[in-house]
């Protein structure tokens, strides 16, 4: 039941982020927490979230989202959950730092909202962390999650927008 509202939460950063946020991160997300909360294919599921990191760094340099890059998301059934996570953590720094980076440059409230989530990110990311090596505290991933997810979908588009075309 608990799965099933926190997935009906991120249908709605999903449909809030066609207004303000970012759409083809929030549907790489949507796929992601579904194979997640909803299946044993983490490995699917962390794949998901190495394109919402992409999506995401595509629109602050202002590119096109590759999506020829999907032909590796079959890849995550073989990889190392491990491995996946190592790559999405550099990919999360590299995005965490170019946001800070132009947030710096032009600084707005929009912008250190966006950062905002991406810290409360963060900390969701280091609790499933724990719970990868430890005990999971679903109660405090979420905690972090939900506003993490609200927040980027009601300020991605402070960036550049090219990602769609």
């Amino acid at each position: 039941m608990m799965d099933g509202l926190r997935f009906l939460w991120i249908i709605f950063c999903f449909l809030l982020s066609f207004w303000n946020g970012l759409p083809i991160a929030a549907l790489f997300t949507l796929w992601g927490d579904f194979f997640l909360l909803f299946t044993d294919i983490y490995t699917i599921g962390v794949s998901f979230f190495l394109f919402v990191q992409l999506a995401y760094l595509c629109n602050l340099q202002g590119r096109v989202f590759p999506w020829r890059a999907l032909v590796f998301l079959p890849m995550g059934i073989v990889l190392s959950l491990l491995f996946l996570g190592i790559l999405y953590t550099v990919l999360f720094f590299c995005h965490f730092f170019l946001a800070l980076q132009k947030e710096k440059a032009q600084p707005s409230v929009s912008r250190k909202l966006y950062l905002l989530g991406l810290v409360l990110f963060i900390c969701c990311d280091i609790a499933v962390a724990w719970g990868y090596f430890f005990t999971p505290i679903p109660w405090l991933i979420w905690l972090f999650y939900a506003p993490s997810q609200l927040l980027l979908a009601l300020t991605a588009k402070t960036y550049a927008q090219k990602v769609m075309t």
